[in-house]
Order: C-alpha cells, then sequence, then structure tokens
C-alpha cells in the first residue's frame, strides 16, 4: 500500500497519542506536544475483529502542534500468600498508604528511567531545570482537584523560555494500583505504561514519541498526591531558543507531522523487550520490529507467508480476508505485517488499518463517496451531515488520504468528514 519511503518514514517516526477513559475509575495519562516558531502470537483476525481492552487505566492525548498522554496501573495487596492462605499482615508492620510516597524521590526516579529509555535508544540526556519542574508540579498539583482532563489548561507559553517544540506527558493511577511507594518501582510502571499505552483506547505510540523525541533537550517533572489516594504526573518538554535553533525546521516538521501515524517507531526498552521471549519480536542483524495495533486485509489474490527470516513458507492466506497484526517486521530492508507465530506477510501485499478508532462517531461534511476495501469509488455516496461509527482507519492507496471504515468493504475518505 505504501513505497518503501513512505513505510520507512511510518516506521521511524512516531505516532501522536490520543485516547480516552475506560469505564469505571481510574488511571488516566495525557499527553501533549506543541510545535511554536508484549509478547502474544498473533493469530488470526476474523473479519471487523475488534480489540477491546478491560484494563482500569486510561490514557488519552491531545495535539496541540503534538501532543500526548499516558497512565499505568497495578494492583496492590497487603499480606503474604503462605501454602494457599493469606497470612495476616504484622501487627507491627506499618501498612503502607499514598502518603508514604517520597514524591521528591519519584521524580528524581522518573528523570533517571526517561533518560536510561533514551540512552537505550541512542538519544541526548534530557535536562532537568527549574522552570519546567515548577511547572510540571503545578500542572500535578491542579489535577489533585481536577483529575486529569484531556490536557484541559495546558499552557505551553507557562514553559518560557523552554516553550519551544513543548510537548507534555500527564497521568493520574491510584495507589491501589501503584502498590508500592517504591520510587524507582513507581517510576518504571509510568514510563512502562507511556511506552506501551496498553490502557489507551487511542493507542497511537504518543507518548512514546514524546519520550523519545530526538528534538527535545530540556525537561520538568511533577507528582502529586490527591487525598482521594490518586497519584498525578507529569513530564514536561521543551527547548529554550538556542536548542531550537540547532535543527532545521524542515526535520522538525518531518517529525511532527505523525499525529496520524498509527505505527510505533523502531525503538527499545529492557523492561518491556525482557518480557518478549518469542524470537519473533527479536531484533538481530537485518532484522528490526515495530509496534502496531491493527491488522490486514489481503487484497483480490491469495497472499504468500513467510517465516521471520523473510523465506516463503507453504502457508498462504485467501484473497479478502483480514488478520490482525501487532509488529511490523523489517527484513533486510523488506516490510512485513506479523499475522501468526513465525508468520509474516509482505507489506506490499495487504492492506493495513488501525483497529485502536472502534466506537469513534464521524459526521460527513458533504455527500461523501464511498469507497470498498481495495480504495475504488463505488459511485454511491453518504448525505451530508449523516453520522457514522468507525472502527479502522487505513490510507488510500491509490490518493493517500486516510480513510475511515464505516461498513463491511465501506470507506469515507477524512477530507470528507468532522470528528475524524
Amino acid at each position: 500500500m505504501f513505497s518503501n519511503s513512505k513505510k520507512v518514514a511510518l516506521l521511524l517516526a512516531t505516532g501522536v497519542l490520543l485516547s480516552t477513559s475506560f469505564g469505571g475509575t481510574t488511571a488516566l495519562a495525557d499527553t501533549t506536544s506543541t510545535n511554536t516558531g508484549n509478547d502474544t502470537a498473533v493469530s488470526t483476525a476474523t473479519n471487523n475483529q475488534n480489540d477491546s481492552e478491560n484494563q482500569v487505566v486510561k490514557d488519552t492525548n491531545t495535539t496541540v502542534g503534538n501532543t500526548s498522554t499516558d497512565d499505568s496501573s497495578t494492583t496492590n495487596t497487603n499480606g503474604a500468600k503462605t501454602n494457599g492462605s493469606t497470612a495476616a499482615t504484622s501487627a507491627t508492620t506499618k501498612v503502607q498508604s499514598v502518603q508514604d510516597i517520597d514524591l521528591s524521590a519519584v521524580r528524581s526516579a522518573m528523570l533517571a528511567e526517561l533518560n536510561s529509555l533514551r540512552a537505550q535508544n541512542g538519544l541526548s540526556t534530557l535536562t532537568s531545570v527549574g522552570v519546567l519542574n515548577a511547572y510540571a508540579q503545578t500542572r500535578t498539583d491542579s489535577f489533585t482537584s481536577t483529575g486529569v482532563d484531556d490536557h484541559a489548561g495546558w499552557n505551553s507559553a507557562n514553559m518560557y523560555p523552554y516553550y519551544l517544540d513543548a510537548e507534555e506527558n500527564i497521568a493520574q493511577m491510584p495507589f491501589t494500583m501503584l502498590g508500592t511507594t517504591d520510587p524507582t518501582v513507581i517510576a518504571q510502571k509510568i514510563t512502562a505504561e507511556f511506552y506501551n499505552e496498553y490502557y489507551d483506547p487511542q493507542p497511537n505510540y504518543g507518548h512514546r514519541k514524546n519520550m523519545l523525541n530526538p528534538y527535545i533537550n530540556y525537561v520538568g517533572i511533577g507528582v502529586s498526591v490527591g487525598s482521594n489516594g490518586m497519584v498525578y504526573f507529569s513530564q514536561e518538554m521543551g527547548n529554550d531558543a538556542e536548542a531550537h535553533s540547532r535543527y532545521a525546521a524542515s526535520d522538525l516538521y518531518s517529525y511532527y507531522l505523525t499525529n496520524e501515524n498509527d505505527y510505533a517507531n523502531v525503538s527499545q526498552y529492557n523492561l518491556v523487550d525482557s518480557k518478549r521471549k518469542n524470537a519473533d519480536y527479536k531484533a538481530r542483524d537485518g532484522y528490526a520490529v515495530a509496534d502496531v495495533r491493527g491488522g490486514v486485509t489481503t487484497k483480490n489474490a491469495p497472499v504468500s507467508v513467510y517465516d521471520r527470516y523473510g523465506n516463503k513458507t507453504d502457508l498462504v492466506l485467501a484473497a479478502n480476508t483480514s488478520w490482525s497484526s501487532d509488529i511490523i517486521a523489517i527484513m533486510d530492508n523488506s516490510f512485513y505485517y506479523h499475522v501468526s507465530n513465525n508468520g509474516f506477510v509482505l507489506a506490499d501485499d495487504v492492506t493495513p488499518w488501525a483497529s485502536f478508532l472502534a466506537g469513534t462517531v464521524v459526521t460527513a461534511t458533504n455527500n461523501a463517496m464511498i469507497y470498498t476495501d481495495s480504495g475504488l469509488a463505488t459511485g454511491t455516496r453518504v448525505p451530508a451531515g449523516t453520522m457514522w461509527k468507525t472502527d479502522r482507519r487505513s490510507t488510500n492507496a491509490y490518493t493517500g488520504v486516510k480513510m475511515y471504515r464505516v461498513g463491511t468493504n465501506a470507506w469515507l475518505m477524512k477530507t470528507d468528514l468532522t470528528g475524524a
């Protein structure tokens, strides 16, 4: 569907995250950025399969220039498990509470974990500065009364002089989900969730993009605790004029044009990668992977399946069938989608789609043409002002325009829609 050059751009740039909350209460995260001046084997995805997650965490990300947000959580149990029964906590043992968290230590640990992640990907260390730390703390302090809400109130002007190329990652998590007061563990959990976006219903890797932004030099971190047991986190990133001047405008522009990228960049993170045991997910010479949440649809002919070394197998996927995918593999500069254990299909043989939009409502701004799965106009139109639920996003192979699926073999162009 994409030329190799377009696929390279998709794979080497990160996306901007947008997410909404799950039912139930919980942890949330948001990311915002502004340019001023798992190791599961993937099996067949039956047609129209939509992924749903039952976790109690929410990530959200808005793009103002570019933004993203995220959060994560784990459960906490008091008492030890012995021979299948729960032992009572000793009366002399102090039960940890959210008020026992050393906020200063968590801020330091978050900075260290963030820079560790960047170092693993060959990126420069972010410098902590007082202006950004103060603003980050102001942000999280405000969340104790409002909660995290799609970057409401965020203003990069408050980050001056580090307001250029500004972005924000924010999150909230209940202490019961953090399950610890250990600053290092808390920092790792937050960073891993920003990286994975497992709890975001629209996970397009914006948090990861912000943390791995090669054009950012400074950061501030805030951590606050609410009376309701919620813990709030913020990463405020940006540049001053001198740092901003080091980068060509064309480079920045290219990097920030990722808000509709449904794929992750090629990256690594030891905490995440250590859980990936299957060889399909492990980088090696001539082989790298990038995360994706969605799938592929075969075109009008059977599609050959390849192994993780790019060798064609005897397996084929039937024409016009859909299959889930969780990674894109780059084998000796050729691009493949992962569709099963040790099973890949060439990117040029299929039409990829993102699945995280399930339930999103779009509205036709005119009498919009309906297109087929193959990107061809059907001659049938939907009336202006009509509203449609969408479950997939893709790109028209002929026009390069983003498309939203509103029915079986029925797609509308983004340029004909609002809410997309």
